[in-house]
């Protein structure tokens, strides 16, 4: 995986997008997405909380 894809997939689970959605999306397994939530979660989190800021997501 690319780091461009890392990256993307942060912030695809940031928003609530699922593995297989994101999986299907960037072209790697569900595995690999669920790999990257592990290792990057406070990453996640903290992309969440921008996105929240901003108005992008309600929750």
């Amino acid at each position: 995986m690319t780091n461009q894809q890392i990256n993307e997939i942060i912030k695809a689970l940031a928003y609530g997008e699922t593995p297989q959605q994101i999986a299907d999306a960037e072209g790697v397994t569900v595995s690999d997405v669920q790999q990257v939530q592990r290792d990057y979660a406070m990453e996640i989190d903290y992309e969440r909380q921008t996105l929240r800021k901003v108005g992008y997501i309600h929750e």
